[in-house]
């Protein structure tokens, strides 16, 4: 009977004395600031968000050439009554959109102390492609080059986030008031550096062997994929580079507005790579071997429903354009399924060098 005592004494003491511990560990983790969002988290995932951006308009594209930032503000609307404000500076960016577009594409900067005030992460630059030319099809271009990024998300998550959006332009120049179109808004490349474990590259001259490997594989098979040809490692042409702590160096595609699968108006077929439309693809891997692409192949293969299903799923397209898209797709499928054709059509360029 004693000893029964003494352990009930021995059990409540134990309850008083750990009781006052649990209740502070509990109080301590209500207040542990929660994880801070990306501005891309404040976008709908399955409805177009809404945003409006401010600013001189006439000024941005007067300044083409010097690339000087013009003060501005960004709206993101969450619902009728609720929308979060940030100051922002924007330029136009790019090369051959830059110059040829009526609205050309822009790069916009964020303050650190704007976004962080918000609650979301420091990281404050951002692409966003417009709908470079007042034309009734350019929203179906606009979407297609978005699938684009959302099949290459499928293929690996050393991959640029983009979240397609209603954009309103309100000018404070003269030449319009406000204008409505699609646009893409893509993630600022530290924010994917820091999600991959990666680090963004100061230099953009780059030896090839530096390169990831597999990723390198993923990259120049994607590319031939989806026809695209504007694009250079060396030059760091449309690819952003990012390093892993081994130091090797990954490369991370985006602006696909040249691709076959996209068939801008403006884009031009490269004929020193052998290109008589935009629709031939062109490959510009750092291999020549069908060896060396057979597992990178079987890696695609393994992807393939899935890649279709990202663009038959995207019901704010047309049928018949995700149909036509997905016919494209088939088509390289077939190729990478026939060695014959692969040393061919695909690498005999490269042999030939």
């Amino acid at each position: 009977m004693k000893n029964i005592l003494t352990s009930i004494y021995f059990s409540i003491l134990g309850l008083l004395f750990f009781a006052p511990t649990v209740a502070f560990c509990q109080t301590a983790q209500e207040i542990i600031p929660a994880e801070r969002q990306a501005l891309l988290d404040l976008f709908k995932q399955d409805e177009l968000t809404e945003l409006t951006i401010t600013a001189n308009f006439d000024s941005i594209k007067a300044n083409i050439r010097n690339k000087e930032y013009e003060s501005g503000s960004f709206e993101i609307k969450h619902n009728r009554k609720s929308s979060t404000n940030l100051p922002v500076k924007i330029r136009t960016r790019g090369k051959s959109r830059r110059m040829m577009c009526e609205f050309p594409p822009l790069k916009l900067k964020f303050t650190k102390a704007g976004l962080e005030s918000n609650g979301l992460e420091p990281y404050n630059e951002f692409k966003l492609v417009t709908h470079c030319l007042n034309d009734e099809t350019i929203e179906t271009l606009i979407m297609r080059e978005y699938l684009i990024y959302k099949l290459f998300n499928v293929l690996t998550p050393y991959s640029f986030k983009a979240r397609l959006a209603k954009v309103t332009y309100k000018n404070r120049g003269d030449s319009f008031k406000k204008t409505t179109h699609l646009g893409i808004m893509i993630e600022d490349a530290d924010c994917l550096a820091n999600r991959t474990l990666c680090s963004t590259m100061g230099q953009k001259v780059i030896h090839l062997d530096s390169l990831h490997l597999h990723q390198e594989k993923i990259n120049s098979v994607f590319q031939y994929m989806i026809g695209n040809a504007d694009w250079s490692y060396l030059m760091a042409r449309n690819t952003e580079l990012i390093q892993m702590k081994n130091g090797q160096i990954v490369p991370v595609p985006y602006d696909f507005d040249y691709a076959g699968l996209v068939k801008a108006p403006y884009a031009r077929a490269n004929a020193g790579l052998g290109q008589r439309t935009v629709l031939d693809r062109v490959f510009l891997g750092n291999t020549a071997s069908y060896e060396d692409l057979e597992s990178t192949f079987s890696y695609f293969k393994s992807k393939k429903e899935e890649l279709f299903r990202t663009i038959m799923d995207f019901n704010k397209l047309d049928i018949a354009v995700r149909k036509e898209m997905r016919a494209y797709l088939q088509d390289f499928f077939q190729v990478i399924e026939d060695r014959k054709r692969v040393e061919g059509e695909m690498l005999a360029r490269i042999k030939k060098e």
